[in-house]
């Protein structure tokens, strides 16, 4: 399959420009207004062409639950792009097809809009996804174009070093380091090491993960799970993919192929103890051969994305084989679930569409979560309460929402 099934293809919409614009404004009155709008829900809407490849997306904020989408004030970003956010910050990134230019962009956000505020060239084709801050000076870009990490000053985005991983790949020279988790000063970053086909190697079928020292940013060395067979650990924009429980134990959810090669569709979730740097293997799950509660006899072909819970149970956004289609781009083919990882039981959640993969998002706010979905007769954002498996339809927009953060 193409890079773009499952990241897209992205056009830069002159991002850098916000930089100067703002600091005008700020110049000029305080009245102002700072782009991508006013609220605190944070949304990137992508209006998707016939292809489904192609396509605007904005990012945008509004006031509340129940409010009108409007593009008025919203940025125009990559297509389907991708964030990054923490406290009041948030880092947007380039699409990954785009060649001349990868420029990262902070934004500092506020109730009253979103300023730009520094920017970071990254190397044309590095295809960086995500950055994970380790503290307010210094924060990690894995390239996962390129196989190496990038590390940058946590505000001004200026360049501070590299953590070089080329000698961990298989084959190619590329890890391809996606997401990782912070646990007793050491950063836990999965590898998906993939290969021309945007696949996992028929013949390396496992997880990596690299450990480093995120004081000495140096690898401590990289751990893989080879007896279950899951691989591809955790796509490289969704945090939600590599966890910690009460206990303090990391798990990964593996995508496998996506459910695309009927003749391998393992995929679930492996584990690091607390206190350990190695997989405990007894505790890996291949959820592909457990039927899905509430179907009829559906089993997942993949885990899409995943957000923890706690006593053991997340929600999940998994793939369906039966759904696939003919064109993998506009595909509704993906269900929400729970995931209870102690009873390793999984259970259709009613009430939430069957949505593509650009709308996969998960987020908690209050006592409630949140999903992205793009269905046929509904879409937009669904709540999900879990003390009574209520789900309301909280945002409506007839189109895709690819990312979404709630303040």
């Amino acid at each position: 399959m193409k890079k773009t099934l499952f990241y897209s293809a992205a056009m830069l919409c002159g991002v850098a420009l916000m930089i100067t614009s703002c600091d005008k404004e700020n110049n000029g009155s305080d009245d102002e207004q700072l782009p991508g709008g006013k609220g605190h829900i944070l949304l990137e809407p992508t209006v998707k062409n016939d292809d489904g490849a192609s396509g605007s997306s904005y990012l945008l904020q509004i006031e509340d639950f129940g409010s009108e989408v409007k593009f008025d004030n919203a940025i125009q970003i990559g297509f389907s792009a991708t964030f990054s956010v923490y406290g009041n910050d948030v880092y947007m990134f380039p699409g990954e097809m785009v060649k001349s230019s990868q420029l990262l962009t902070r934004f500092e956000r506020s109730e009253e809009g979103l300023k730009a505020v520094a920017t970071y060239q990254i190397l044309p084709g590095s295809s960086p996804y995500t950055l994970l801050k380790i503290n307010d000076s210094k924060s990690y870009i894995p390239l996962y174009g390129q196989g190496n990490i990038q590390i940058v000053d946590s505000k001004t985005l200026k360049l501070k070093g590299e953590i070089d991983l080329s000698k961990y790949a298989f084959s190619d020279q590329c890890a391809d380091p996606a997401m990782g988790i912070i646990r007793d000063n050491l950063m836990y970053l999965t590898l998906d090491q993939i290969g021309p086909t945007w696949m996992p190697f028929e013949n390396y079928r496992q997880t990596d993960v690299a450990i480093i020292d995120i004081n000495a940013d140096t690898v401590v060395k990289v751990i893989s799970e080879t007896q279950s067979g899951l691989c591809f650990p955790t796509r490289p924009f969704l945090p939600g993919m590599i966890f910690m429980n009460e206990a303090q134990d990391i798990y990964i959810a593996c995508t496998g192929y996506f459910g695309y090669d009927p003749s391998y569709l393992k995929n679930g979730f492996v584990c690091i103890p607390a206190g350990q740097t190695e997989f405990d293997p007894s505790r890996s799950w291949d959820i592909s051969n457990t039927v899905i509660e509430g179907t009829d006899n559906w089993k997942p072909a993949t885990v899409y994305n995943s957000c923890y819970m706690g006593n053991g149970k997340l929600l999940a956004y998994v793939g369906l084989i039966e759904l696939n289609g003919d064109n993998p781009y506009t595909a509704r083919n993906t269900m929400a679930v729970v995931i209870d990882l102690n009873n390793k039981t999984i259970s259709k959640i009613d009430g939430i569409p069957y949505t593509d993969g650009h709308s996969c998002s998960i987020e908690k706010y209050q006592n409630k979560y949140y999903f992205a979905a793009y269905g046929v007769d509904k879409s937009g954002v669904f709540s999900y309460d879990p003390a009574n498996g209520a789900v309301e339809h909280v945002i409506n927009f007839n189109s895709d929402i690819s990312y979404l953060h709630i303040f």
